[in-house]
C-alpha cells in the first residue's frame, strides 16, 4: 500500500474538460501552466509506453523532460509557444485511452491544493523526489507497531486506536464495525501477527472467503473454518452425531410433494400436503434464524390464515420436519441439511463449545453471522474479535449484538478516493434501519464517478454488477447482442447456465427447475405472479421467452463468453463480488429496485446491494444518475406507516 505512485500535475476536472468534444484543446491548454500542459502530452502518450519494461520510470522521465522543455521555451519564446505545440499534436481519442491506462500504471491526478503548492517543481524542473514524499504524506497507514515476534506492522489512525484497545485488554471480546474498504482484512492480518504466540481460530462465511483470507494470513499456527465447518466441528464432538453425506450438498433437493409423503403430512384447511411442506420449510428457516429455543406459532408465515387447531397441527408438522432434518430416525428420508440447520442445532446444545485448543476467535465479514451463531460466540469462553460492516448485510436483516460487548467504528477508507463519498454516503445516511457514521475517502486515491441516464455497454476494463440472476440473464443478452466479449465472475459461472436452462424448461415444457432460486415453482405463471410486477429484468426475460427463445439460442450465446475469465468486461451479481476490490465497477439499473410502503427489510436489501457493489470500486464507479433521489424516496417509503384498511 505504500509503494509510490506517479502524481501527474493536473486536476481530474481539467482532464474531463479535454475529453468533452465541445471544448477546444487549444483554448484550454493556452490557459494552463507548463506542468499541466506537459501532463496532457504525457497522458496522450501512455498507450505508446504501455507494456514496455519499466514503463512507470519512462513516464516520469518523459514528464520531466517535457516540463524542462516547456520551461525553457517559456523563457526564450513568446508566451503560449509550448501550449500551441502540444495543442497541435493533441488527439482526443489517444488522450482518452491514456486516461484509461492511468490506474494500471499507478498514475494519479493531484488535488487543487497540491497543484497550487507546486512542490513537484525544483527551480522550474521536475523534482524526482516529489512522488515518494507525496505518497508518504497521503499514506493513511502512519502508525507502526512491533509484534512480539519482532515484525513491524503499519496501521491507519482509526485502526491503531482499535488495535491499542484490543492489546490493552487482549482477553476481552470486541466488535469492530468497519465500513467497506477501511482495511478490515488488513486488521485481521495484523491481529494474527500480534497473536503469534497464541492459537487463534479464524472464521469466515464461505469457503471462497476463507481461502482468500488464509492465503493473506499465511500463518502456520492459525486454523480457519467456515461458519458451517464450525458447526460440523462442534457437533461431531457430540454424542450420536451422524455425518450427513449427500444431504449436505447444495444440489440435493427434495420436492415439497416428496417431503409431505415421506413425513406423512396431511392437508390443513385449504393447504395441500405439498403446500403444508412448503410452509413448514419456511417455519424451520425462520426458527433457524432466530434465537428461539423451540418452534412455535410465531414462526408461521405471515399472511397464512388458519384456525387455532390447524395452527397447532402445522407447528407439529414443522417440528417433525426439524427433528427429521437434524437427527433423522430413518436414513431413507434423505431430507436436505443446510448450513443454517447445523448452526442452529449447535447453538441449541448446551454442552456445545469451541474447544480450548483455540485461544482467540477472529471472525471476518461478521455481518454475515446469523443471530443464533452470534449469540453462541458471545457465550464462548475465549475472547471473540469480530470485524464486519452492517451495511453489507445483503439479506437486509439486522440484530443488536450484546450490549456488554466493546464496540469500535472505522470509517476511513483505504481503498477508494474522496469522490466515492457522493455515492456511498447517501446510502449510509438514508439507510432505513442503520445509523452509522459516513465514509471518509482516501485522499491518496483518485476514484472517478460517472453518472448515466441510460445504461450502455461500457468501454475498457469494467465489471458490471447486477442484483440477481434475472439481471445477469438480461445483461448476458445485452452484451451478446452488442458483440462484446466478456467473462462471468467466478461465483456466477457455477449456477448461471443451470438457471437459464431451468427458466427455458419451465416456460416451454413445465419441467420443474433444480436451481434453488426456482425450485419451488412448477408453473411459469406462478413465477410470473411473484416476480412480474416488481422486477423489470424478469419482465424483459419473460417477453423474450414469449417470443420463442430456446435452449439452442442460449447455448449459441454462450460462445460470446471468454472462458478464460480474463476479458476486459466482467459480469456478475453483487454477491459474487462482495469480497473483491475492482478497478472499475458499473452498477446496473436493476439494483435500484422499488420498495413497498413500510417494507424496511426489502429496502435494506436494496441499500446493501448498492452499497456493497459500489464500494468494490477503486478507481472508477459508473452509477445511475438518479441514485440519490432513489435513496431518498425508498428511505421515505420504507419508513412510512402502513394504515390498516377499514
Amino acid at each position: 500500500m505504500t509503494d509510490p505512485v506517479l502524481y501527474i500535475p493536473l486536476l481530474a476536472s481539467q482532464a474531463d474538460t479535454l475529453v468533452d468534444p465541445s471544448g477546444s484543446a487549444r483554448v484550454l491548454l493556452g490557459q494552463w501552466d507548463v506542468a499541466q500542459v506537459a501532463s496532457v502530452a504525457v497522458i496522450q502518450n501512455l498507450p505508446a509506453l504501455d507494456g514496455k519494461p519499466k514503463s512507470e520510470m519512462l513516464v516520469e522521465k518523459a514528464l520531466a523532460e517535457l516540463i524542462s522543455v516547456g520551461t525553457e521555451l517559456s523563457q526564450t519564446h513568446p508566451p503560449g509557444t509550448f501550449s500551441s505545440l502540444i495543442a497541435g499534436r493533441f488527439k482526443r481519442e489517444l488522450f482518452e485511452r491514456g486516461l484509461a491506462l492511468m490506474p494500471r500504471l499507478r498514475l494519479r491526478f493531484l488535488d487543487e491544493e497540491a497543484l497550487d503548492a507546486k512542490q513537484f517543481l525544483n527551480g522550474g524542473h521536475w523534482d524526482f523526489n516529489f512522488c515518494a514524499a507525496h505518497t508518504q504524506k497521503l499514506n493513511p497507514l502512519k502508525h507502526s507497531f512491533e509484534t512480539p515476534s519482532g515484525k513491524t506492522i503499519s496501521l491507519s489512525n482509526q485502526q491503531s486506536r482499535t488495535f491499542r484497545v484490543i492489546h490493552a485488554e487482549p482477553d476481552e471480546s470486541i466488535h469492530i464495525q468497519g465500513l467497506a474498504g477501511t482495511g478490515k482484512t488488513h486488521m485481521i492480518e495484523r491481529l494474527v501477527d500480534s497473536l503469534s504466540s497464541c492459537r487463534p481460530l479464524v472464521l469466515a462465511f464461505t469457503a471462497v472467503q476463507l481461502q482468500a483470507l488464509m492465503q493473506r494470513i499465511g500463518a502456520a499456527n492459525v486454523r480457519g473454518m467456515t461458519f458451517g465447518d464450525l458447526a460440523n466441528h462442534v457437533l461431531e464432538r457430540s454424542f450420536g452425531y451422524y455425518r450427513p453425506g449427500k444431504r449436505a450438498s447444495a444440489r440435493h433437493q427434495v420436492t415439497p410433494e416428496d417431503i409431505a409423503s415421506r413425513l406423512g403430512f396431511g392437508s390443513i384447511g385449504r393447504l395441500s400436503p405439498a403446500q403444508v411442506a412448503t410452509a413448514c420449510a419456511r417455519m424451520v428457516a425462520s426458527f433457524c434464524n432466530s434465537t428461539d429455543l423451540a418452534l412455535s406459532e410465531q414462526h408461521i408465515p405471515k399472511g397464512l390464515t388458519l384456525e387455532v387447531v390447524d395452527r397447532l397441527v402445522l407447528v407439529g408438522y414443522a417440528q417433525r420436519l426439524w427433528d427429521q432434518t437434524i437427527e433423522p430416525t430413518d436414513q431413507r428420508l434423505q431430507l436436505p441439511l443446510r448450513g443454517y440447520h447445523r448452526i442452529k442445532h449447535m447453538t441449541l446444545l448446551h454442552e456445545a463449545v469451541i474447544g480450548l485448543e483455540f485461544t482467540h476467535i477472529i471472525v471476518d465479514e461478521a455481518h454475515d453471522l446469523s443471530w443464533p451463531l452470534s449469540v453462541f460466540l458471545d457465550r464462548c469462553s475465549q475472547p471473540v474479535i469480530t470485524l464486519g460492516d452492517a451495511c453489507q448485510r445483503l439479506d437486509g436483516s439486522y440484530y443488536q449484538r450484546a450490549s456488554t460487548l466493546r464496540k469500535h467504528e472505522i470509517t476511513h477508507s483505504i481503498r477508494a478516493g474522496r469522490q466515492i463519498e457522493g455515492v456511498i454516503n447517501p446510502l449510509i445516511d438514508k439507510h432505513p434501519i442503520l445509523k452509522l457514521a459516513s465514509l471518509e475517502g482516501n485522499n491518496g486515491i483518485e476514484t472517478k464517478v460517472i453518472y448515466y441516464d441510460k445504461p450502455e455497454v461500457p468501454t475498457g476494463a469494467v465489471t458490471i454488477l447486477v442484483d440477481s440472476e434475472w439481471g445477469l440473464f438480461e445483461w448476458f443478452q445485452r452484451l451478446g447482442s452488442a458483440g462484446a466479449t466478456f467473462s462471468l465472475l467466478p461465483g456466477a459461472i457455477n449456477t448461471f447456465r443451470r438457471f437459464i436452462l431451468d427458466c427455458i424448461g419451465l416456460f416451454h415444457d413445465q419441467v420443474r427447475p433444480t436451481h434453488s432460486a426456482l425450485f419451488r415453482y412448477t408453473h411459469w405463471d406462478d413465477l410470473r405472479a411473484d416476480m412480474g410486477s416488481k422486477n423489470s429484468s424478469f419482465q424483459r426475460i419473460d417477453r423474450m421467452l414469449s417470443k420463442g427463445y430456446s435452449s439452442s439460442e442460449f447455448e449459441a450465446s454462450l460462445l460470446n463468453l471468454d472462458a478464460s475469465g480474463t476479458a476486459p468486461l466482467q459480469l456478475g451479481r453483487v454477491m459474487d463480488a462482495r469480497n473483491s476490490e475492482i478497478d472499475a465497477v458499473m452498477l446496473a439499473p436493476d439494483l435500484l429496485s422499488q420498495v413497498g410502503p413500510g417494507d424496511r427489510i426489502a429496502a435494506s436489501r436494496a441499500f446493501a446491494a448498492l452499497y456493497t457493489g459500489g464500494s468494490r470500486a477503486r478507481h472508477k464507479l459508473i452509477v445511475p444518475g438518479y441514485l440519490r433521489d432513489w435513496a431518498s424516496d425508498m428511505s421515505t417509503a420504507a419508513k412510512a406507516q402502513i394504515t390498516p384498511s377499514s
